[in-house]
């Protein structure tokens, strides 16, 4: 199903199972929203990939990443920073590695544009999958805070928020609440997948 280049992540079947989606507005708060744009629908093949992350299959997230820059419109944005949405130290300690930062470098590879970390993650959640509704909200509610930066470099920047997949947006929402304290001109999402 997956190969080890860049240039091929899949096969071509598997490739064409793949479900585009239209790029989707999230609402973060009363007056801002961002758009999400994502490879495809939550579906086969990009699932199996995604939950590939449980078994350390770190060469299947750099493979997200190569889906991102080929098969979604990221490559055509304007963005001056890429922000990959923070593990848990935890999670990060016996997962030893974050998806969405794997991602994030082979966008910023392919884009040569930066990385900035300017996440943590201070709250240990349970896994969003656990939860439906609502509840996703409220697990992740102030799960993420902005580490100690100089605003000023971001004020009026265009930021491109980076992670694996979008179930309810609730993620995204507390992440871009946390980033849109440094002012930004926009804050644009790519994940691999979304529910549709």
């Amino acid at each position: 199903m997956f190969f080890q280049d860049d240039s091929h992540v899949l096969c071509t079947e598997c490739a064409s199972r793949i479900r585009p989606v239209v790029s989707h507005e999230l609402a973060i708060t009363a007056t801002k929203k961002i758009i999400v744009h994502a490879v495809g629908a939550y579906d086969q093949p990009l699932v199996s990939m995604i939950l590939a992350k449980s078994s350390g299959k770190r060469t299947v997230a750099h493979q997200l990443g190569t889906l991102a820059w080929q098969r979604s419109v990221v490559r055509h944005l304007q963005y001056d920073y890429i922000v990959p949405i923070p593990l848990h130290w935890t999670r990060y300690a016996w997962r030893g590695y974050n998806q969405a930062d794997e991602i994030a470098r082979v966008i910023a590879r392919n884009s040569n544009i930066a990385i900035e970390h300017l996440l943590q993650r201070i709250k240990r959640t349970p896994f969003q999958s656990h939860f439906r509704g609502d509840a996703r909200q409220e697990n992740v509610r102030d799960a993420f805070e902005l580490k100690l930066v100089d605003s000023s470099l971001y004020k009026n920047k265009h930021i491109l928020l980076v992670d694996d997949v979008m179930t309810s947006g609730a993620t995204l929402q507390q992440a871009a609440r946390e980033l849109f304290k440094l002012k930004p001109a926009s804050i644009t999402a790519v994940v691999v997948a979304r529910v549709a």
